[in-house]
């Protein structure tokens, strides 16, 4: 697994794919890693996989400069410009659907379409993560508060264990139990809090609403139709600003469609990434 350094940042990527084909760049969400992108693999064997752990997530280190939206959407700008001379595709899960919206508006050159799966939109979650995890990631930001947390780390464990099911998967979800736990894993990963903290200052100030018809690359909205994270009134602002989106409604799945409904989720996907950009274009 390859570590690239862009603008001495490291970033540890999962990478499948040989080097001459088109660059699919795949970012996972708040509180996740690379992992997050991997259901959606098996469909993507025309690609040259970049599925990349954000600075602060998985392996790659946290950054020097303070977290942003904007800073991680550049700092992938400058990955694909130093991987691939030609457009990408974009592939974009929760937090990375919003990192995937902002770099279509600020690097539109190196875009060829996007797949954005329950994508952040205005930064705002559920009220359920604000009532119930919210607090918790508010007092992670405080540093000596961050030191206390990390303390009792097992006991806060137990109380995200109890409300991440409800926030995350729906009632009848199909995620298996070896899947959960890995993306579980993410979660509890150590010393994560100040950067989950700061990301999700970060979401709340990059509102996307009102600057959505600016987006003209052709894409794939998708969303659980239970999805409690990133709830669907998101969905709503999507479609009141491009009337003729593409937007998929998946039922029994909430957060993580890619995980809950799979077989549904791949055939979108599929069908979406197998036709012509031209006619893509044209019906955009």
């Amino acid at each position: 697994m390859p570590i690239y350094t862009v603008n001495d940042q490291s970033i540890h990527v999962w990478e499948e794919g040989a080097s001459d084909k088109q660059v699919a760049l795949l970012i996972h969400g708040w509180s996740s890693s690379w992992f997050a992108m991997s259901p959606l693999f098996p469909i993507l064997s025309r690609y040259r996989c970049l599925a990349v752990d954000l600075p602060g997530y998985g392996q790659s280190p946290k950054g020097d400069d303070p977290v942003s939206i904007v800073a991680y959407t550049d700092l992938l700008a400058d990955l694909l410009r130093q991987v691939t001379d030609q457009p990408a595709v974009l592939i974009g899960h929760s937090m990375g659907g919003m990192i995937s919206l902002t770099m279509s508006l600020r690097h539109p050159e190196l875009i060829e379409r996007m797949v954005l799966i329950c994508p952040t939109i205005s930064g705002r979650l559920s009220m359920f993560i604000n009532m119930f995890l919210g607090p918790l990631v508010v007092l992670e930001r405080v540093p000596f508060a961050d030191r206390v947390t990390s303390l009792i780390e097992t006991r806060i464990w137990r109380i995200t264990d109890r409300v991440m099911k409800p926030a995350s998967y729906a009632e009848r979800s199909a995620i298996s139990s070896e899947a959960h736990e890995r993306i579980k894993a993410d979660v509890r990963r150590p010393g994560q809090g100040q950067i989950r903290a700061e990301c999700y200052r970060a979401m709340r100030e990059n509102d996307l609403r009102g600057q959505l018809q600016k987006i003209s690359h052709p894409s794939l909205y998708l969303w659980g139709m239970e999805d409690n994270t990133v709830p669907l009134r998101d969905a709503s602002s999507v479609v009141a600003e491009l009337p003729d989106a593409d937007l998929r409604i998946i039922p029994n799945a909430g957060h993580w469609p890619h995980f809950e409904a799979l077989v549904t989720t791949q055939r979108y996907v599929r069908a979406f990434l197998s036709t012509p950009i031209k006619l893509l274009k044209a019906q955009f």
